[in-house]
Parts: structure tokens; sequence; C-alpha cells
């Protein structure tokens, strides 16, 4: 953070009756106190010196006249003084001490402090025509005045009203700025059409014309109508060089506070942006100082600041807890950058192993041209997906990973992000499960060899028998015949065996649970253990893939329970709680140890064909208590049916 935005902002005291609660705060009674002492510096040592020089030289008045005039100007100043501090008391205390509600429109109060400066101006105005008024009147009464002879008090109204009240709205937005600053006015949000746009440059146009152009064009129409018998004014040169060495002051003095009632908005938010341009996100907001063009750019860097801020988080988030590993590296050479957790985990690399290492010094990938072809697909078309490879772990093991990974710019350099899958175990899965399907079809045809071919050749031999004595007019006998139409019959029940084992869901045409009763009755009919199906009612499935992955999900929990179990019972259950259809296989057997469950390649197949369907694989099961595997899938319009209830 930058320093001038760690030191805390100054605090103000939000006091009822102006008392000051400790010397470190801005009560308001200080407030009003410093800001009544700077403007009234300036009136007395510019604006009045002014007034006072132009009446003497525009005026035509005697000594005495002269005398009275500056006694009734003191008079009204002190009143007009008077008058200006009632205002200033009550309006900025009443503003300020409205903070101290909690109920109250915190943002309707901000948005009055920031106007202040321009109800400042109309103070000024109004005490001038107060003053300018009793001076009128004091001269009527007290010495006789004619009215052209009162006309350069109208005059020096004209002359010193902008240039007052440019001063004072520019020295009170200065004093105001640390108010503004103070953290619970800060926190108050404004919204974007509550500003108003007042550029620099129209501001310092704004000073110079009511300051310099404004007096010296008044002034010259004056001097012009005044002196009209006369043009010859003695010391014209000294009267004009006094004149412009007043409105430099007032300009000066107006340009100072001016500037730094906005410097120090102006500065946060230069150095605000210094900080985001070098990755610094965490920065405090700037205060709103001023409802101009300053004030609007402040407000929009914090707008910028707090938007990096929450995409940083984001992403930061996103990098951290993504459950796929995610790698950052420079496109030219490779120097690795960033790393999450679960890249770490993947690679067994640690981020101190890996920080400021080049990916080919690590040794990640197990073939460097594979790294190579990597590096080349991107720079051709900047963004890479599925590149699958293999990388070598630090413990030397090597796993299969699929990469997606594009060009990105870090600053003016060109960068790699990467995400990396391991597929090691899902390549697995997948090789296995196309090795059971091999494994079936070996099985199917070493049946059909070695016990449906010799059957059909049997009843070939047996058929050509009784052809022989048919040609011979030998009559048969009736066992004979029934003889072949046994066989024949055992060879459509192993055809339909077979054919069962080439496509097990043939019974699912019929309803879900026909598919299930049929397994249970063969497991029943096989292995001997009482197996029970149960259903509620009957669901028609019509994706035969799914159907296919279900069959062989309920088939390995079966037979896990038998085999791995030693289950004398199983129990299956297939309920319909819309949109969720659950098959539940419950057996008695000896269970499983938790830890050991999901160690089995049986047991990952199944839930390989349970994230194939998009199905949820759950198994509950303790030491002695048997074993319960739960499958939980949606109901899809499209893809199932309701069919009649029923119960077998």
């Amino acid at each position: 953070m930058p320093a001038n935005l760690s030191a805390p902002a100054p605090k103000v005291a939000f006091l009822r009756g102006g008392s000051v609660q400790a010397d470190s705060m801005i009560s308001t009674r200080g407030l009003i106190s410093r800001l009544t002492i700077r403007l009234e510096l300036y009136i007395n040592l510019i604006v009045v010196p002014l007034a006072v020089y132009y009446g003497t030289i525009a005026g035509r008045y005697e000594r005495e006249k002269l005398f009275h005039l500056i006694t009734a100007s003191i008079i009204s100043a002190s009143l007009a003084t008077l008058f200006g501090m009632s205002i200033r008391i009550w309006k900025l205390s009443g503003i300020l001490n409205a903070f101290q509600g909690e109920n109250g429109d915190h943002a309707a109060v901000k948005l009055m402090l920031l106007s202040y400066p321009a109800t400042e101006s109309i103070i000024i105005v109004l005490r001038w025509i107060l003053g300018l008024t009793c001076v009128y009147a004091i001269m009527q009464l007290w010495v006789g005045l004619t009215w052209f002879e009162t006309l350069p008090v109208f005059f020096i109204l004209l002359l010193c009203v902008p240039i007052n009240s440019v001063i004072s709205y520019c020295t009170t937005e200065h004093l105001l700025a640390p108010v503004l600053m103070e953290e619970r006015i800060k926190a108050v949000h404004l919204p974007r059409d509550s500003y108003t746009l007042i550029s620099v440059s129209m501001r310092t146009t704004f000073i110079v014309v009511s300051i310099l152009l404004i007096p010296l064009i008044t002034f010259g129409h004056f001097l012009f109508i005044s002196h009209l018998e006369n043009m010859r004014i003695p010391g014209l040169s000294v009267h004009i060089f006094i004149i412009l060495a007043l409105s430099l002051a007032a300009i000066l003095v107006t340009v100072h506070e001016s500037n730094a009632g906005i410097s120090s908005g102006l500065k946060m938010t230069v150095n605000t942006l210094e900080d985001l341009e070098k990755g610094n996100l965490d920065v405090a907001p700037i205060p709103l100082l001023t409802k101009g063009e300053i004030g609007i750019i402040s407000q929009s860097v914090n707008v910028l600041a707090h938007s990096l801020r929450n995409s940083q988080e984001m992403f930061e988030k996103a990098f951290r807890s993504s459950p796929m590993g995610i790698a950052i590296w420079r496109l030219g050479g490779g120097f690795l950058v960033n790393v999450n957790e679960s890249f770490t985990e993947i690679t067994g690399y640690t981020r101190d192993n890996m920080a400021g290492r080049a990916l080919e010094d690590v040794g990640l990938f197990a073939s460097p041209a594979d790294y190579d072809r990597l590096v080349q697909g991107l720079i051709a078309r900047e963004e890479i997906r599925n590149y699958e490879t293999e990388f070598i772990t630090a413990s030397g093991d090597v796993l299969t990973v699929s990469i997606s990974a594009e060009i990105v710019m870090l600053g003016d350099e060109s960068c790699t992000i990467a995400t990396i899958e391991d597929i090691t175990e899902k390549r697995a899965l997948e090789k296995e499960v196309l090795s059971i399907s091999e494994k079936e079809r070996q099985k199917i045809g070493q049946d059909l060899h070695d016990d449906l071919g010799p059957h059909l050749i049997g009843i070939e031999v047996m058929s050509e028998l009784l052809k022989k004595k048919l040609q011979e007019d030998i009559i048969p006998s009736s066992a004979e015949v029934e003889k072949i139409r046994s066989l024949i019959e055992q060879a459509i029940a192993k055809t339909r065996r077979l054919s069962r084992g080439l496509c097990p869901v043939f019974l699912a045409d019929h309803g879900l649970e026909s598919l299930l009763q049929e397994m249970a009755s063969n497991i029943k009919e096989v292995h001997g253990i009482d197996c029970a199906f149960t259903y509620e009612r009957s669901i028609l499935v019509e994706d035969i893939t799914a159907c296919t992955h279900i069959y062989y999900i309920v088939h390995e929990a079966v037979y896990n329970a038998i085999k791995h179990g030693h289950a004398g019972r199983v129990d299956i259950e297939l309920l319909y709680r819309d949109p969720v259809v659950t098959v539940s296989i419950r057996d008695n057997g000896t269970g499983m140890v938790h830890e050991e469950a999901p160690q089995g390649m049986g047991l990952k197949i199944m839930r390989f064909r349970a994230n194939m369907i998009g199905a949820d694989l759950n198994i509950a099961s303790r030491p002695g208590g048997g074993t319960t595997v739960t499958l939980s899938f949606m109901h899809h319009d499209h893809t199932m049916k309701e069919g009649p209830p029923g119960q077998p």
C-alpha cells in the first residue's frame, strides 16, 4: 500500500453543541473557527483593500466624507461578518451533526457537505449585499450623499462579489477535505448521477474571469462614466498596477486553495492507479473530496479497484479450489509462475520444488517431444484442448494426463495457463471394461464352439439318420423324433442363454423390473442362494446403453456379495420417487472395511459405469453387518417411461 494511503485519515468528532472531545479530532467548532479565520484574513487582506481602493479613486469624496465612508464601511463589515458567521455555524453544524443520527439519510447529508462550498459563496454574496446596503444607508443618513456620490458603493459590489465568492468557494473546499476523509463519511456511497462535472480547465477559467476580467472591465466602464467630463486621471498607471497586483494576489490565493482542496484527492488517485498498475490491489478507497471532475475520477478508480479485487478473488478461489491441476508458466523458457494445490497433489512436487524452475528442468514430461509439440501447438493456435501425454511424478510414477492450455498476457509477457487432469485411472478403467467385454465375447465364442456347436452337430447326425430311414421306408420310432425335438429345445435354450450374454438387456423392453427379476432368478438358480427382487412400479428404459450399465452395476454388486461377502441372501429393490429412480442391493454377508472398499477394480468399474450414465453410486458397509449398494439416477422424460405398477 502506498505511504500516503497507509497513514490513518484524520477523524472528525461530530459534536452536538460544538464541544471538543480530543485534540487529535477535528470538532465542528474548530472547523468553523478555522474556516472563518481563513476567510476573514483573505477578505481583509485582499478583497477589502480592493474595495477601499476602488472606492477612493472612483468616488469624488472630500476628506471628511472619506472619513465617514471608512467609518461606515467598518460598521457594515462587522455586521456582515457576524451575519456570515451565524449562517455558517447554523448550516455547517447542522450538516456535520446530522451524521450522528443512525437512521438519517447519510448519503443526502454527505451530498450537502460536498455542496457546502457553493453555500459559502452564497453567504459571501449575501454579506456583501448586506454590508454595502448598510454603508449606503449610513452615508445617506449621516452625511447626505447624493445618488451619484453613493454610486461607487454599488460599483464595489459588482467588483468584490465574484472575487470573494471564488476565494470562499475554494477555501471552503480545501478545509472540508479532512472532514470528507473521515472513515464514517468516506464509507457513505453516493450515486454516480449526484456528481457535477466541473473540469480543471473550467475551474481555472472561472477563477481568472471572476477575479481579473470582471473587475477590470467593470472598473474601466465606471471610470469612463464617472470621469466623463475629465478623462485625465492622475496616476492612472499606478492605479492599474495596484489593481493588477491585488488581483494577482487574489488569483494566487484562489489557485492555492483550489489546488490544496483537490490535490490530496488527486494525489491519492494517482498513487492508487500506480499501485493497481503494479498489481497491488489491496488499496484503500479514495474519499470523495469534490463534486467536480477529480471526484468523479477518484470514485471511478474506486469502482475499478473494487472490480479488480473481486475479479482477483474469484480467480484465486477458482485457482485454489479447482479439483484439476492448474499451472501458469512463461511461454518463453517454460519457467513456472504459479501452481495450485491440485497440481502439487498430482505431480507430488511442492511449490518450493517448482518455484522459478523450467518445466524441462523439473522433468514432468516423460517425453520432451510431447512438451515441444504442446508449445508449438500453442504458438500456432493459441490454445490446446485435451492434449494427452505422460507425466513423471516426484516419486517416479508415470501418469496419463490431459492438458488444456491457452496463451494469456501477464503484464507484457506471454504466459501459458494450463489445466491438468489425471486420467490414469480413467484410461485403466476403460481398458478394463474393454477387456471384460473381450473376455465375455471369448467365453461366448468358446461356448459356441464347445457346447452349442457339438450339440447342433448331434442334432444334424440324428436328423441324417432319420432321413435315411425315411428314404428306406423305415418308419422311425416316436422316441427318436422326441429325442431330436428335445435336443432342439436344448439348443434353443443354449442360444437364448448365449444371446443374453451378448445383449443382457433384451428384457428391458418389458421394463427394468423384468431385467432385474430375470437376474435374481438366474442368481438363485446358478449360485443356490436366496435372491429376492421387489419393486413398486414398472419403469421402461429406452436407453439401451444406460440399461446395460445398470445391469452390470447390479450384477457386479451381487457378484461381490456372493464371492467376497459370502452372503447367503441378497435383496434387490427398485424404487421410484419422482424424479429419482433407485436400485438398492442389500446382502447379509461379512461386509468390508470402509478404507478398503474403493480399492477393488470391480468397485471402480461400478463407479465408472455410474458416472457414464450420470448416476450416483453409494456403498455402505461394515464388517459383519453386510453391504448395501445404492444406485440413484434421474427419471428423464425421453429416456424412461412408467409402466403399470406391479409386484412379483
